[in-house]
């Protein structure tokens, strides 16, 4: 045999053994990998702590993924707003937990029909001052020093209400400051901000004033680019259980094992 015929054989053979190999290999389905759960980092909504990511959104979605018996999924803490975006837009993730409605993100996220949470900001107030600052309008707020952080929206009617608000860098500093009475009332998130008030043993000095200025649904919502095997039949079953956690105290149950009693009374949320 020439060498020129005995380097073919060697190619053919070298094909049949590949090609033997492609065929027994197994071929693994796109849900057997982890369902990505993706959100951003902010207590008592989801957190790290102690090595375990924790938090009302995690608590919800596993109950959600005990109801479809899917025990394969992974969570995930992203630094930053846009990094959170990019990776649903790309399909880096499949799951993205509580977003607000948004017709931009609608482009490249289904958002399903049932909100899991209602979350909302309201005007917080010392505790010995609640007997003489109130809200039902701004107009009650008339002669009020107002502290609020540069940046957040809030509502455009607060802003251009006329009164007398000062902005802070961040957020983080409302609370500290109305209590040393450098303002009298701050907007607040809630539920954030009464979590974070409880665990600096600082909520017994303060009010939470109702109605809210502000009240948004958020929704855990799928990538569009998400190729995760499972996709179509989560959604089918999502809104049913949703609606039937709201319904029977599941998720009030899950909001108070973090805020106690003291937590939004108003959690049902249906669109």
């Amino acid at each position: 045999m020439t060498h020129g015929s005995t380097a073919v054989c060697r190619f053919f053979a070298s094909l049949f053994i590949g090609l033997g190999i492609l065929f027994i290999l197994p071929v693994f389905p796109a849900h057997s990998r982890p369902l990505i759960i993706e959100g951003l980092s902010e207590a008592p909504l989801k957190w790290q702590q102690d090595g375990e990511i924790r938090g009302v959104d995690i608590d919800i979605m596993k109950a959600v993924l005990a109801e479809m018996q899917i025990s394969d999924y992974e969570f995930r803490l992203v630094p930053s707003g846009n990094r959170l975006l990019y990776n649903a837009r790309t399909g880096a993730s499949d799951i993205v937990l509580s977003l607000s409605l948004s017709p931009e993100r609608q482009e490249f996220l289904d958002y399903p029909n049932e909100a899991h949470l209602l979350l909302d900001w309201r005007f917080a107030i010392r505790k010995t001052d609640s007997d003489r600052i109130s809200f039902n309008d701004f107009s009650d707020l008339a002669g009020l020093h107002i502290g609020a952080a540069a940046g957040f929206s809030y509502t455009p009617a607060f802003w251009n209400s006329g009164l007398n608000i000062e902005t802070v860098a961040k957020n983080n500093l409302l609370i500290p400051m109305l209590l040393r009475g450098r303002f009298d009332i701050v907007p607040l998130n809630y539920m954030t901000s009464l979590y974070e008030a409880q665990q600096d043993g600082l909520a017994d000095q303060l009010v939470f004033l109702y109605p809210p200025i502000r009240q948004a649904a958020y929704y855990n919502v799928w990538s569009k680019a998400s190729r995760y095997h499972g996709k179509e039949s989560f959604q089918r079953q999502y809104d049913a259980i949703i609606d039937r956690f709201q319904k029977d105290g599941t998720i009030a149950a899950i909001i108070e094992s973090y805020l106690g009693t003291e937590g939004p009374r108003k959690i049902h949320y249906s669109q």
